[in-house]
């Protein structure tokens, strides 16, 4: 059916004209006559009864006046938001503590800018751990998922997209000196991590197994921003993101040095389901964050 004819006739219709439709439309009569008739043989009905002065609807006409209204007022606020850029399109994304702390805002923001079609109610985030975050995403409750580390009880599509340092911090109140790391020194201090599930925790066990330690004394957050203000009051020392807390280096309330073993870095990684794009914006949204040239905000 071709909707420049249904609009011709509901214009007919409404009018009780051909000749006054023509009018409205900038078309002649006979052109209206023409684009009815080809209607009637579309539907195989007679939609007008024909007087010598005067049309009214038929039984047929009237069905199609009727829901014809309705399916030009779709077409007409479907072609809005087409040119409009759809805003009904949302996009989930699922970031794990650092990330969500630190990065994701400064991202969406850019990615905004350079599409200025999308708006910011139209991308939701939702931060947690690790594990928690590629539960949601395994669970298709989220669509893109920012992780630190890789989840390997799933089989996603992955991008690593961001590679975090870690770094020693302690509180100048202990007067310690975080260069000093012989390990039995290490091995004496108390420490503040996070429970289990979390990758940073992960991040500190591993250094604690690289450096043949067991610390006597473990403190349990479920915080970075705990584990922050435990170590800036001087509870103990903690493996930090150094991109995490660099408000609090600048403002010396935490002391940081690198490890000397080793430069200490954890990846960050980009995940999603091997099933194809949800929408146009998840797939704008993953090509945007792959396609970037160096780390997102780096860190100080």
């Amino acid at each position: 059916m071709n909707l420049e004819h249904l609009k011709t006739f509901i214009a007919a219709a409404k009018y009780e004209s051909f000749s006054q439709a023509g009018k409205m439309l900038n078309l002649s009569q006979p052109a209206v006559s023409h684009q009815i008739s080809q209607l009637e043989a579309y539907y195989n009905k007679q939609l007008f009864i024909r007087a010598k002065r005067k049309i009214t609807l038929s039984e047929a006409g009237e069905t199609l006046y009727e829901y014809g209204q309705q399916l030009l007022a779709l077409n007409e606020k479907m072609e809005g938001l087409l040119a409009a850029g759809d805003l009904s399109q949302t996009i989930k994304i699922g970031c794990s503590n650092t990330i969500g702390e630190c990065l994701i805002s400064k991202m969406v923001q850019d990615f905004i800018k350079l599409n200025p079609d999308i708006s910011s109610d139209q991308i939701q985030i939702t931060i947690g751990t690790s594990i928690h975050i590629t539960d949601l995403l395994y669970a298709s409750e989220i669509d893109l998922a920012l992780v630190e580390g890789q989840a390997g009880r799933y089989n996603f599509v992955s991008h690593e997209f961001y590679d975090d340092m870690l770094v020693l911090g302690v509180s100048p109140q202990l007067r310690i000196n975080p260069e000093n790391q012989m390990p039995e020194k290490l091995a004496d201090m108390t420490w503040l991590i996070r429970e289990p599930g979390c990758a940073m925790r992960q991040a500190t066990l591993d250094l604690w197994k690289g450096l043949n330690i067991e610390p006597k004394s473990v403190l349990v957050y479920n915080s970075n921003t705990l584990i922050k203000e435990g170590v800036k009051n001087g509870l103990g020392v903690a493996v930090f993101s150094k991109l995490a807390i660099c408000p609090e280096i600048h403002t010396r309330q935490l002391i940081v040095s690198r490890f000397k073993d080793r430069d200490r870095f954890r990846p960050f990684y980009l995940l999603r389901k091997e099933n194809q794009f949800k929408s146009d914006l998840h797939k704008r949204l993953w090509n945007y964050i792959t396609n970037l040239d160096e780390n997102p905000n780096a860190s100080c």
